[in-house]
């Protein structure tokens, strides 16, 4: 019993010793990001001063972002009402009107230029390129939105399958490093950082404070 119980105490110091799961996160994040600058994290005198989880990020949440951003296919600044009312449906369908609506047009400019080349009007047919030209811009730009309409509504469906699920993890981070693109200088940074689904690794990071 004495020894099992000594076995368990040296356990514990030793997981006492080294970093938590998180630091060892961030530590293995940072290390990634200085190496891509012929770096090691152990000579820039690194260190985690806090680290704190702030919140899990749901498929639900995922969700709410993937509405705002097909609102904003729609306008550049949405009011939450048409966040919430806006259909993927409503904008394919609209999309593809569009899309129908300028094939038609540069189809009727084509003819017009073909018609100008006929009677040897070279002012007419470099209006009717112009205008097929832009029909055919708009008509590209419009597929061009259904195609990233229809990931968004791909994602959305997916996480709508289970909106409980976490799919990452949100974290405050406050730290210190030397920075040898300035002289070594000591810098403290206070950033959040996103873990991966499997919380295993810090995948992303917001911009840094830097104090």
């Amino acid at each position: 019993m004495k020894k099992i119980t000594l076995l368990l105490i040296g356990a514990t110091f030793i997981v006492s010793c080294g970093n938590n799961k998180e630091e060892q996160m961030l530590y293995d994040y940072q290390q990634k990001n200085v190496k891509a600058l012929n770096f090691d994290l152990k000579d820039l005198d690194y260190n985690v001063q806090e680290i704190e989880k702030i919140a899990d990020i749901t498929a639900a949440d995922s969700i709410k972002q993937l509405k705002q951003e097909l609102a904003e296919f729609w306008t550049k600044t949405p009011e939450q009402s048409l966040v919430d009312t806006l259909s993927f449906q409503y904008v394919k369908i609209v999309l593809n009107k569009s899309i129908a609506q300028q094939d038609t047009l540069q189809k009727l400019y084509q003819e017009s230029v073909l018609t100008a080349i006929k009677i040897d009007d070279y002012s007419y047919e470099l209006e009717s390129k112009r205008k097929r030209d832009k029909a055919m811009d708009e008509m590209f730009d419009y597929k061009n939105t259904l195609m990233n309409v229809e990931k968004l509504e791909g994602r959305y469906n997916e996480f709508s399958k289970q909106p409980e699920a976490v799919l990452s993890t949100k974290y405050k981070a406050i730290y210190s490093l030397k920075n040898p693109m300035l002289g070594n200088t000591k810098q403290t940074f206070d950033k959040v950082f996103y873990t991966n689904k499997a919380q295993t690794e810090f995948i992303k990071e917001d911009s840094a404070e830097q104090k």
